[in-house]
């Protein structure tokens, strides 16, 4: 057998468990396949029909080569890792050559599938479309792979793979339409919708968690976009601004903060609409604060909100911006941050009221514990009170109004502190909360709240009976009466 031969069998071979969907012409339909079609849908029973005794055309054999193109392309870094790895390579054999991409000439187009073809594609589509629907992945595969083996050029099959490759994509199986998306892309590099296959391919590795290869995938679309011709400049330019954006959002999902912070600061630069840049620089000021690069945080939190004040990113950022006056040593400045944040108005929060509530306590409530630990009692109290509005739910507010009372107390204000525990305790033995039980968390609550107010009642007693004993002059003891006969002094010797 001819090497070249050799090779493509061992290519299909080892594509049988990489890539089933391309690896051969299906022998035998599964059990619930049609067996009336148009044409046999097995190749070997055409041998003796008139119609597979006319001369093949170029386009015919680029059809029926289609299968075994599709294989070595998706192996080909595998099997060339493995042939490197073997310590006995074979000898007197020629490689042979990679499947070449195919020009797409627009002078000489290739002659399109006939009528016959055509319609078997069709069908087979839907085929294959309801197999997907009803969860028969093995039955689709092979109705996929009748399509692929079909003659004619790949331009007929394109929209039936792009339609079977959307619905692995909707089935979540994202090796299966990468694949397909991959050898269109690859079979014909010149036509007008690669750089948008490609740009969703890459987006198909990230989603797969595959974020190197998603990264590649986009700087092939900007290669892809720069080879236009200045064709379609407008939207090359428009894919290009997108991928940079990807690649940029990619590598903030990677955890590569460094490159991602790059990427977002070169994207600052260009003549963004509002929406993309809103999100370029909060990624931006995210960035430099994860980094520890505080100083630029703070900037770039502050050219955000003064822009984008009421975006739902806003919260998060004030966060970022108060974090970092923190950390920088500015605790008056990081206080005025967390104050504006909790007293925000509720119409700012119509875009993501969530998102706006969620921040707000996180923020109040990190703050607010960081100034008790470090003694600023005022300061934790303020922000106390403030977190008390946002919400009514036990859950929430009574652990806020019980800090308030430990704050009261360290104050010295202990009436408040008295009324601050009174106030838990009255909630918590309302007829409406008998019908619910409280959660563990709440009970937890009343208890201390009960023994804190016995604690501060014990005490108040005890210094007003202190205070009224220690309040009135204590009597002189009686003195001893003068003796009648006193000794005589000893006189010394």
């Amino acid at each position: 057998m001819p090497p070249h031969l050799h090779a493509t069998r061992s290519t299909l071979a080892a594509c049988q468990t990489r890539c089933s969907i391309f690896s051969r012409t299906p022998k035998a339909a599964p059990s619930s396949a049609p067996t009336s079609l148009t044409r046999s849908s097995n190749p070997r029973s055409q041998m003796n029909s008139p119609r597979a005794k006319r001369p093949t055309s170029r386009s015919n054999r680029t059809g029926l080569l289609l299968p075994a193109l599709l294989c070595a392309l998706l192996v080909a870094p595998g099997l060339h890792a493995e042939n490197h790895a073997d310590p006995q390579p074979a000898a007197k054999t020629k490689p042979h050559a990679e499947p070449k991409a195919h020009a797409v000439d627009k002078e000489h187009p290739e002659p399109s599938a006939d009528a016959e073809t055509l319609g078997e594609i069709v069908g087979y589509t839907k085929l294959a479309t309801k197999a997907l629907d009803e969860d028969k992945w093995q039955l689709a595969e092979y109705f996929l792979e009748l399509i692929v083996n079909l003659p004619g050029p790949i331009t007929d099959k394109k929209k039936a793979l792009t339609d079977i490759g959307a619905l692995y994509e909707k089935k979540r199986s994202f090796s299966k339409a990468i694949a397909i998306y991959e050898k269109m892309a690859f079979i014909y590099p010149g036509e007008s919708d690669t750089p948008e296959l490609l740009f969703k391919v890459a987006l198909l590795y990230r989603e797969a968690g595959a974020y190197q290869r998603a990264i590649n995938r986009f700087y092939s679309v900007l290669n892809s976009a720069l080879q236009a011709n200045g064709k379609g400049l407008g939207s090359s330019r428009n894919l290009t601004q997108r991928a940079q954006t990807e690649i940029a959002d990619t590598y903030f999902l990677e955890g590569n903060y460094a490159q991602a912070g790059k990427f977002y600061g070169l994207l600052g630069r260009l003549d963004l609409d509002p929406e993309e840049k809103t999100r370029v620089l909060f990624k931006s000021a995210h960035c430099h604060f994860v980094l520890g690069h505080h100083d630029r945080a703070i900037v770039a939190a502050q050219t955000f909100l003064s822009e984008f004040s009421e975006d739902a990113s806003a919260p998060e950022a004030r966060y970022i911006l108060a974090s970092a006056l923190r950390s920088q040593k500015r605790p008056k400045e990081a206080f005025d941050t967390v104050l504006t944040l909790l007293r925000t108005e509720q119409a700012k929060k119509s875009k993501a009221p969530e998102k706006w509530v969620f921040w707000q306590k996180k923020t109040g409530n990190e703050f607010a514990n960081d100034f008790y630990q470090q003694g600023d009692f005022t300061s934790a109290l303020t922000i106390y009170q403030t977190l008390a509005q946002l919400s009514d739910d036990p859950d929430w507010q009574w652990p806020v109004v019980y800090q308030m009372g430990l704050c009261f107390e360290r104050l010295r204000l202990v009436n408040r502190a008295a009324e601050a525990y009174k106030f838990i305790l009255d909630e918590s033995k309302k007829p409406e909360r008998a019908a619910k039980p409280l959660p563990e968390s709440c009970t937890s609550i009343v208890k201390m709240a009960s023994w804190r107010g016995e604690q501060l009642a014990w005490q108040h007693t005890t210094e007003t009976q202190l205070s009224h004993l220690l309040g009135q002059p204590l009597a002189a003891p009686p003195s001893a009466p003068p003796p009648t006969n006193p000794p005589a002094p000893k006189t010394l010797r």
